[in-house]
């Protein structure tokens, strides 16, 4: 989110994915008190969805102890793989978003040591795990090949699709995230 405008927006395709993929509604939002959680327009959606606000006290980051413990977590992690990768600082969206999807893979004592992504989807998957950073070969498209040229490139792993089965990849040769 660019700004705070597209709360509303964001947050109307948020519901109908909660809708569409766990059969459930929100029950709770809990939020700081920014002006863009105090709308008018947001707490219309809010109370047409049966949702309740929980508002923490502005400037009262210890009334949202679980979240920033969690996004501490989050940042600390993905410093850690930006640079023990030697992967540039500007891929700090995707780092953040590779140690989201494994930590969605790891046991949670608050899930009786199951994985979050075991009680929502089932079983998950090891066997495609890669090092953040690494060497990876993206295979070229046939228009972009010939039979007497390269038929990959060398990229840089940089994490996990979430719209596509496949990796998200740098190219640094065409400064180039596919």
């Amino acid at each position: 989110m660019k700004h705070c405008s597209e709360l509303y927006d964001i947050y109307q395709s948020f519901i109908r994915m909660i809708h569409t993929q766990f059969s459930t509604a929100i029950r709770v939002l809990r939020s700081d008190s920014g002006g863009e959680y105090l709308s008018h327009k947001f707490r219309q959606i809010l109370t047409s969805e049966g949702t309740l606000p929980q508002l923490f006290c502005s400037g009262a980051h210890a009334q949202n102890g679980v979240a920033e413990r969690k996004h501490r977590h989050l940042i600390e992690m993905a410093r850690t793989l930006l640079i023990s990768s030697f992967v540039p600082s500007h891929f700090w969206g995707e780092a953040v978003s590779t140690v989201v999807y494994l930590i969605n893979r790891q046991p949670s004592s608050k899930l009786s040591n199951k994985f979050p992504g075991e009680v929502l989807f089932g079983t998950p998957r090891y066997d495609h795990l890669r090092v953040f950073g690494c060497t990876c070969y993206v295979l070229l498209a046939p228009r972009e090949r010939t039979k007497l040229t390269a038929q990959s490139v060398e990229c840089v792993f940089l994490g996990y699709s979430p719209e596509y089965k496949g990796y998200r990849c740098y190219d640094p040769s065409h400064a180039y995230l596919s």
